[in-house]
């Protein structure tokens, strides 16, 4: 079904708009679409089907998506499900016809498609975007799920104490939700408060057991270091293994638990068990070596070697074994094993500045300086800003650079590197064997090793609270993308999932904007349109209703740009013209708008609203014969009294003012009781200098309408013409009196009475009229002849210099040169 525009409803009348000539482009502004031929628009509910979300491989810490537990919750296996159940409820409103059921049953479509998306640049990396989307979901939708999503991208972008508040509020209204159980918990931790997170995390394990959560449980009671803690981890590890079976995978994660809170005897059990289960489980061997060579004061032995190597063997391209066997014989001097270890070390993870840094310091021991420079620099590079890694290890780079940089006579440069390896070394707050165990150990993101695939890019390179964007209907740039470490296969998904999406929140976007402009709403339905424009502009019709939605709330600019777009897109559809040109009108854009109505013709100029508009625009664009010509043609037209009281006026203002009395007097014989018709009469014969016949309507129409300030101001003007400057004085006098506030029935007074020698009174007036309108020089001049009259010759003076300032200004704006005499 389409949505007709209703008919617009011009409540107020004519009557008020017309006081002066100015508002006759309001009228036609406001009742555009009332008799408009080329105006009539259908307002199209536009829909694709078939829309349905695409299951992406999860890689993100913690999950994105959970089971659901709640009807209002959304997994993703249910967010596919759930989208073509909102997509059949949107196409059965459409069908319904109801424009109310239409924008509820789009507003709940639009809420998870924005989730969605958001969960798309969550896995992007993408966290001011993902936030954005949230947050404008939850203005749909308010939905615990929602609020959990947001708290995942906050703990993502490691907004802790944001994690926590969104967490809080999805359990306020679903204690059982397990998503924001798990983020409560991990948020705390990262905040050190590990009684508080093992209390939440105890809670998801109890709804929803998994091996993520119970570890993360058992690390929480760990930390807490108290002999309860302990117990109660040591129980959780149990329940661990009771529920995903016993395995060397699980040993290594209870291993690296018991190493990070420091006890080494229960780590190197727990590895040595892992290696029995299964003398392959991947980093075994090597977590057992680093704990091993930790009671050693991290000085190498055979055995923890001899562990490392083997990790190296069983997983030859393992970017951790590689590195830590390359780092120990770099120690003991054997250069080539150790450039054979790093060599691996940088083709698996190339991004990483660590490799690079050993095997510059290995060349320079060796003096091979051309391969030690472009080594340093490399790692330099590649640490960035992050300089602070490995306890500042960094500097020996610049130190040994600064060096070679000496040895060779680049003079100037090695004395930067060498401010920069001191001021390093004024950060370094521990010795070499220390910054070992950090390299190894302490080192977050090697340590992750255990029980995910390595990134070689470390997290460090994107700032985790700006992301790689921050437009929430912008597509993610490639190198943002890249830095999200998806596979190929899940970025064809994303991008699939993308353009569904895109898809999706275009046209239910557009589908609410339709039924809000049926309603009348017109300000909402301009957002909305908007919106769908930014995720699709390529919507049939979507840039003509903008266009039409737009000039409903007289927001002109929009409007414009709608009806621009839409006229590109249908050259030849004479409605849409129309509509610019209007557009233009309301902006005051006169040229534009008589060039825009130009290829209407003849039926232009005869049509209730573009004809009237298109003479006004060439008038106002200094066009004067061709704004009568389209003028003539539109008043040929049966046109209504009130139509034709602006036809009158814009004669006048087109310098035709037999035309325009001729006119107007067709009205009031028309309508006798008709406000203004006499008025603008007047206003024409003044212009005219027929001062007889403007003195008769003027008071005609005061006759009509006594309260008439500006009829009254009028006739005392005509008066003056006519030397009947008694009647003149009465008349303002009378007007000064009633409206002390009319500034140029004051300046008419003060001129009087300075004619009649009335000083004082003469210069009260003026005074009173420069300041209601001080921008009048001819009011500045008068006053200034009034004082100097008065021999007040500082303030003549000064009211002489506001005149030619003014009448300078007036000359600059005209292009007149300012020596010109005023």
């Amino acid at each position: 079904m389409n949505f007709q525009a209703p008919p617009f409803i011009f409540p107020e009348g004519l009557k008020s708009y017309i006081v002066i000539p100015k508002t006759s482009r309001f009228w036609f502004l406001r009742g555009i679409l009332n008799n408009c031929f080329f105006c009539a628009l259908v307002l199209p509910v536009l829909f694709i089907a078939g829309a349905t979300a695409v299951c992406l491989a999860q890689a993100q810490t913690p999950p994105v998506r959970k089971p659901a537990h709640k009807a209002d919750s959304v997994s993703i296996g249910q967010a596919e499900a759930e989208l073509q159940i909102r997509l059949k409820a949107a196409q059965e409103a459409r069908r319904s016809g109801d424009p109310t059921a239409v924008a509820q049953a789009n507003k709940r479509l639009v809420a998870l498609g924005l989730r969605e998306m958001g969960q798309l640049r969550l896995l992007e990396g993408a966290y001011p975007q993902a936030t954005d989307l949230y947050r404008r979901s939850l203005d749909f939708e308010d939905v615990p799920d929602t609020h959990a999503d947001l708290a995942i991208v906050a703990m993502q972008a490691n907004r802790l104490d944001e994690a926590v508040n969104e967490s809080e509020a999805t359990l306020a209204a679903d204690k059982d939700n397990v998503r924001a159980n798990i983020v409560l918990g991990r948020a705390l931790m990262n905040k050190q408060q590990f009684a508080k997170a093992a209390e939440a995390l105890s809670r998801a394990v109890q709804i929803e057991p998994s091996v993520e959560t119970f570890y993360s449980l058992g690390i929480s009671l760990l930390a807490t270091k108290t002999p309860e803690g302990k117990q109660r981890a040591t129980g959780v590890f149990q329940q661990m293994m009771e529920f995903a079976g016993d395995s060397g995978s699980l040993h290594v994660l209870f291993g690296r638990a018991y190493r990070d809170d420091g006890d080494m005897t229960a780590a190197i059990r727990e590895l040595e068990r892992a290696i029995q289960l299964d003398p392959r489980t991947p980093h075994a061997h090597y977590f057992l070596g680093l704990a091993r060579l930790s009671l050693n004061e991290w000085k190498a032995t055979p055995e923890a070697k001899a562990e490392i190597a083997k990790e190296a063997e069983y997983f030859p391209r393992d970017f951790l074994a590689n590195y830590m066997m390359g780092f120990l014989a770099a120690a003991e001097r054997d250069y080539e094993v150790s450039n054979r270890y790093l060599k691996i070390a940088t083709d698996v993870g190339p991004q990483w500045p660590e490799p690079w840094l050993y095997m510059g310091l290995n060349a320079y021991a060796q003096s091979d300086m051309k391969r030690a420079e472009e080594y340093f620099r490399k790692a330099i590079v590649l640490t960035g800003k992050d300089e602070a890694r490995s306890n500042y290890q960094i500097r020996r780079a610049y130190v040994d650079l600064a060096r070679i940089l000496t040895s060779s006579g680049r003079i100037e440069e090695a004395e930067t590197y060498v401010a920069k390896a001191r001021e390093l070394q004024n950060k370094t707050m521990e010795q070499s064997q220390q910054n070992v165990a950090a390299v190894a150990a302490a080192d977050g993101a090697l340590s992750t090793a255990a029980i995910v695939p390595i990134n070689p890019q470390s997290e460090s390179q994107i700032d985790p609270l700006l992301g790689p964007s921050g437009d929430p209907f912008a597509r993610v740039d490639a190198s943002a993308i890249a830095r999200a470490n998806l596979t190929k296969e899940q970025r064809a998904a994303a991008d699939a999932q993308e353009n569904r999406l895109r898809s999706v929140l275009a046209l239910s976007f557009n589908d609410l904007a339709t039924s809000e402009a049926v309603r009348g709403e017109y300000l909402a339905a301009l957002g909305h349109y908007q919106e769908a424009e930014r995720w699709d502009p390529k919507i049939p019709g979507l840039a003509k209703n903008l266009g039409l939605s737009a000039f409903r709330v007289n927001n002109y600019p929009e409007s414009i740009r709608g009806f621009s777009r839409a006229l590109e897109e249908s050259p030849t559809e004479t409605s849409v013209r129309a509509m610019l040109g209007m557009a233009y009108f309301g902006s005051d854009k006169y040229a534009e708008a008589a060039k825009t109505f130009s290829p209407l013709g003849q039926r232009g100029m005869q049509d209730a609203t573009v004809g009237y508009a298109w003479a006004n625009a060439l008038a106002h664009a200094g066009e004067l014969k061709k704004a009568g010509e389209v003028l003539a043609e539109f008043e040929k037209g049966d046109r209504s009294n009130d139509a034709l009281l602006l036809v009158g006026q814009l004669w006048v203002q087109i310098g035709d003012y037999g035309r325009a009395v001729s006119t107007l007097h067709r009205v009031s014989r028309s309508d006798p009781n008709l406000p203004k018709a006499h008025y603008f009469a007047g206003q024409a014969d003044i212009r005219w200098e027929h001062w007889a016949e403007a003195a008769g309507e003027f008071q005609v129409e005061l006759a009509l309408v006594p309260s008439d300030t500006e009829a009254k101001y009028n006739l005392g003007f005509v008066y003056l013409q006519q030397s009947k400057t008694d009647e003149a004085a009465a008349l303002f006098q009378q007007m000064v009196a009633a409206h002390p506030d009319h500034a140029n029935a004051q300046y008419q007074m003060g001129k009087i009475l300075m004619d009649r020698g009335n000083l004082k009174d003469a210069v009260e007036h003026l005074e009173i009229a420069t300041r209601l309108s001080p921008q009048s020089d001819y009011m500045h001049y008068q006053l200034q002849a009034a004082y100097r009259k008065e021999a007040r010759i500082s303030d003549a003076d000064r009211e002489l210099e506001i005149y030619k300032d003014l009448k300078a200004k007036q000359r600059d704006r005209a292009g007149v040169p300012s020596q010109q005499s005023p």
